[in-house]
């Protein structure tokens, strides 16, 4: 559990949280969002102890949520479990995270390996457009797209022909 809370640290550090602690309990809070991070060894443990562990660290955290003004509404509890999670208990962990009294949720089990754990808590990291742009041949794009116009002069549009030489053409052209 220590190996996967020490990645939750890193991503969200990465992400420009602040980390901390209260306790036992890891915290983690920027400008706008604030939260508590628990660690469960599985789904079955996740499940029994996740509302009494989201109700105690509320109940201890009431005056500084009070303090945090529009944060209260950005917190949220992370509830994660180290082995992954039978069919039956993905269902309940999806029913957790639908839960948004008090806090909003994010219940997840087994994300030791892969990018799981990054997927997990893409509510809580900004966005990245990993799109890619490829080159494009304008000329052979134009060539083409200008399927009204004849090749000859669409052949002089593209050239380092003066601007009047293509005017002159086209309106012969039209």
């Amino acid at each position: 559990m220590t190996s996967t809370i020490s990645k939750v640290q890193t991503i969200l550090t990465d992400a420009g949280y602040a980390m901390g602690k209260i306790g036992q309990t890891t915290t983690f809070e920027d400008d706008v969002v604030l939260g508590f991070v628990f660690m469960y060894p599985d789904a079955a443990a996740l499940m029994e102890r996740w509302y009494d562990d989201h109700t105690q660290v509320l109940k201890n955290a009431q005056f500084a949520l009070r303090r945090s003004d529009a944060k209260a509404w950005n917190v949220y509890f992370l509830a994660l479990a180290d082995q992954p999670a039978n069919y039956a208990e993905k269902v309940t962990l999806s029913a957790i995270e639908e839960n948004l009294v008090g806090t909003r949720k994010i219940a997840r089990a087994g994300m030791i390996v892969g990018d799981d754990l990054r997927e997990a808590l893409l509510p809580l990291l900004p966005i990245h457009n990993t799109s890619q742009v490829q080159a494009v041949d304008m000329p052979a794009e134009i060539r083409l797209r200008t399927t009204e116009l004849s090749t000859e002069l669409v052949e002089v549009f593209l050239s380092d022909a003066p601007v009047d030489t293509v005017l002159q053409m086209l309106e012969g052209k039209l």
